[in-house]
C-alpha cells in the first residue's frame, strides 16, 4: 500500500501483560525481545523534507530536540515512518549518566513510501538492521566514545536503534532492570505481520510487555 502524503498512524502497541517468572515460557524460538525504555513512545514521519514527530496519543510531541538528524532518517524523497522511544526523562542509562533527547527505533512502518502492512516483524527488523547496522559503539560528532550494551548507535546525531534478542529472556530482563532507563522487555512474535494501525488499539496480538514492579508503599 502507498503512503503519499503525510497521515497519522499509530504505534503497534502491546497490551497483554506478564510477570518476569513467566518469561521462560516464550524462550521459545517465536519470540524476539527489545528493551522497554523509559521515555515517550514517539513515530516519526519524514520525508527528507518535512517532518512530524508525534506521540502515541495523535498529538506532536512537544519539546524535541532541534540537534536531533530526524530528517536524516529518509533515504529518498518519499515518506518513512519509524516507531520508537523518545529519551526525554532523564532517567540514569549504563553509564551513569542521564539519558535525554535521543529516539531509539524499534520499528518501521512506512519504508520509501511503502505502508508495510503484511509485512513480517522478522522482515522489518532485517530492514532496519540492513540500513542500521548495529553497533553498540560510535565516536559522535563531537569525538566523543559513546558505548551501550542495550543500544545501538547509527551515524546520524541523536539516533539509535533497539536491539533484537532471541533466547534467555528472563536473564536479560534481570540484567537490564537494574538500569533506571529500562523499564523491562517487550516480546515480539517474529513472522507476525503488521496489521493497518489507524486507531490506537492496534497490533497488540503479537506482543507481550513483561514491565519490572513497581514498589508500593503503605503510610
Amino acid at each position: 500500500m502507498n503512503y503519499q502524503t503525510f497521515n497519522y498512524i499509530y504505534p503497534p502497541r502491546p497490551e497483554y501483560k506478564i510477570p518476569p517468572e513467566e518469561l521462560i515460557n516464550y524462550d521459545n524460538g517465536k519470540y524476539i525481545a527489545q528493551p522497554k525504555y523509559n521515555g515517550s513512545c514517539a513515530m516519526v514521519f519524514t520525508n527528507g523534507k518535512d517532518l512530524h514527530v508525534f506521540n502515541r496519543h495523535k498529538e506532536p510531541l512537544t519539546k524535541v530536540s532541534k540537534e536531533i538528524e530526524f530528517i536524516k532518517l529518509a533515504k529518498t524523497g518519499n515518506w518513512f515512518v519509524y516507531a520508537g522511544e523518545y529519551l526525554n526523562k532523564g532517567k540514569l542509562g549504563e553509564n551513569g549518566m542521564k539519558e535525554k533527547d535521543k529516539f531509539i527505533i524499534w520499528d518501521v512502518i512506512v519504508w520509501d513510501g511503502k505502508y508495510l502492512v503484511g509485512e513480517t516483524l522478522q522482515s522489518r527488523l532485517n530492514l532496519l538492521e540492513y540500513i542500521y547496522p548495529c553497533h553498540p559503539a560510535i565516536v559522535d560528532q563531537t569525538g566523543q566514545l559513546e558505548l551501550y550494551e542495550h543500544i545501538c548507535c547509527t551515524e546520524f546525531k541523536g539516533i539509535y536503534k533497539a536491539p533484537a534478542y532471541t533466547e534467555n529472556f528472563l536473564g536479560l530482563y534481570n540484567s537490564i532492570v537494574k538500569t533506571d532507563l529500562y523499564e523491562g522487555l517487550v516480546l515480539k512474535k517474529h513472522n507476525s505481520k503488521l496489521a493497518f494501525s489507524f486507531q490506537q488499539l492496534n497490533n497488540h496480538d503479537w506482543q507481550i510487555k513483561c514491565r519490572k514492579t513497581t514498589k508500593i508503599y503503605n503510610f
